[in-house]
C-alpha cells in the first residue's frame, strides 16, 4: 500500500505544481495591476517592483494552494481512471476510497503549510511588502488621496489627517500626540492644515497644549500662525504600516479584535477575517475530497477533464464565498458560519461524492 500511495502521490505533484504557480502567477498580475498607478512613469526603480511581487508571493501562495490541490488531485484521477488504472487497482482489491487516501492527506497536508504561512511567514512579508511599496509611494507626489487616516513616526508621535490632497499636497485637519517614555500623551497639538515647503511640513493656524502625567492641561493654550514639523518619515511609515485585516496573522488580528473589544468597538468584521484566514487553507483538504470522486466519474471524457473541474469548482466556490463574505461583513451571518460555510457545504458534497463512487 505505501508503494501504491507514493505513486499516486507521484501522479499528483505535478499538476499540483502547475496549478500553484499558475494560480500564483495571476494572483500576483493582479497585485502589479492595483500599483500600476506608483510605478507608472518609470520613477520607480525596476527592482523595487520585482522585491514588491516577491514579498507578495507567499501570501499569494495561501491562496493558491486550494486550487494547485485540486487540479492536482482531479488531473491525477482522471488520468488514471482513463487509462483504466484506477480500475485495475480495484480489481486487486482497493476500494476506491483507500485509493483517494494518499491524495486526500495530499490536501491535509497543503492546508496545514497554508496555515503555517499565514501564521509564520506572511506577516513578515507583507511587512517588507508594504516598506518596499512606501519607499515607492515617496518617489511619487508626497501624499496620496486619503480621508480620516491615522500614523505615527519613529518618535512615537501620533498623527491624525482628516483629509490628503496630492494635488496641492496639502494635509487638512491635522492633529498630532506627543508622548512620554510610558507612552503617556504629554502634549496635543492642532492645526487647520499643513503645506510642503521643502523637506518640511508648516502646520498653519494651530494651537498646542502641554498635559501633565495625569492628562490634565499644563499651562495655557498655546496659538500659532505657524510651525514647522518634518513628518516625510511619518508619512512613509504610514505607507508602510497600512496593512489590511486580510494581510495581518491570525494571532495580531486575534489581539486587535482584543483590544477594541475592551473599548466597546464592532468587532465582527474582524472575526469573519480571522475565520477565513483558517478556512481558506482548510480549503485544500475539502478540494481533494471533492476532485477525487469528480474526476474518476467523469475521467471518460478525456485525460484533461480534471482543469475542467477545478475550474468549475473553483468557481462555485469563491461564488459561495463570495456571498458568505458579505453577509459576515454586512453582520447578517455571524462570523464563523460566513467564514467556514463554504468549506462545510463542499466538504460535505465531497464526501457525499466519495462514498457513492465506494
Amino acid at each position: 500500500m505505501r508503494l501504491l500511495d507514493r505513486y499516486l502521490l507521484r501522479r499528483v505533484t505535478l499538476p499540483f505544481v502547475i496549478g500553484l504557480l499558475l494560480f500564483v502567477l495571476i494572483l500576483l498580475a493582479e497585485v502589479a495591476y492595483h500599483i500600476s498607478s506608483t510605478i507608472v512613469g518609470g520613477r520607480v526603480a525596476p527592482e523595487l517592483i520585482v522585491k514588491y511581487l516577491l514579498l507578495r508571493a507567499p501570501r499569494a501562495a495561501v491562496w493558491s494552494l486550494p486550487f494547485g490541490t485540486l487540479l492536482g488531485v482531479a488531473m491525477a484521477t482522471a488520468t488514471l481512471a482513463y487509462h483504466g488504472e484506477i480500475t485495475a487497482m480495484r480489481a486487486g482489491g482497493v476500494s476506491f476510497r483507500r485509493i483517494c487516501a494518499g491524495p486526500v492527506l495530499l490536501g491535509a497536508l497543503a492546508g496545514g503549510l497554508g496555515i503555517a504561512l499565514n501564521q509564520y511567514v506572511v506577516p513578515g512579508t507583507m511587512q517588507a511588502a508594504q516598506e518596499t511599496l512606501a519607499r515607492m509611494m515617496m518617489t511619487q507626489p508626497v501624499v496620496r488621496e486619503a480621508h480620516n487616516q491615522y500614523f505615527r513616526d519613529e518618535q512615537g508621535r501620533i498623527f491624525y489627517v482628516r483629509d490628503m490632497l496630492p494635488a496641492e499636497n496639502l494635509l487638512r485637519q491635522v492633529v498630532i500626540w506627543e508622548r512620554d517614555e510610558d507612552g503617556n500623551i504629554r502634549s496635543i497639538t492642532t492645526a487647520e492644515r499643513a503645506e510642503l515647503q521643502d523637506n518640511l511640513w508648516n502646520l498653519r493656524d494651530g494651537a498646542s497644549v502641554r498635559l501633565d502625567e495625569h492628562g490634565e492641561p499644563v499651562g495655557a493654550i498655546e496659538r500659532f500662525d505657524q510651525r514647522s514639523v518634518r513628518l516625510a518619515r511619518a508619512l512613509q511609515r504610514y505607507y508602510a504600516e497600512r496593512r489590511s485585516p486580510a494581510e495581518l496573522a491570525p494571532h495580531e488580528l486575534l489581539d486587535v479584535i482584543q483590544v477594541r473589544e475592551r473599548t466597546g468597538s464592532d468587532t465582527r468584521q474582524l472575526q469573519v477575517y480571522l475565520h477565513f484566514k483558517y478556512s481558506i487553507p482548510v480549503a485544500c483538504l475539502v478540494f481533494a475530497l471533492i476532485a477525487a470522486p469528480l474526476g474518476h466519474r467523469y475521467a471518460r471524457h478525456g485525460t484533461y477533464v480534471g482543469v475542467v473541474v477545478a475550474i468549475l469548482v473553483v468557481f462555485l466556490y469563491n461564488g459561495v464565498r463570495s456571498w458568505t463574505l458579505a453577509f459576515g461583513l454586512a453582520g447578517a451571518m455571524p462570523p464563523m458560519l460566513a467564514g467556514w460555510m463554504p468549506d462545510a457545504i463542499f466538504g460535505l458534497l465531497g464526501i457525499w461524492l466519495l462514498a457513492r463512487e465506494g
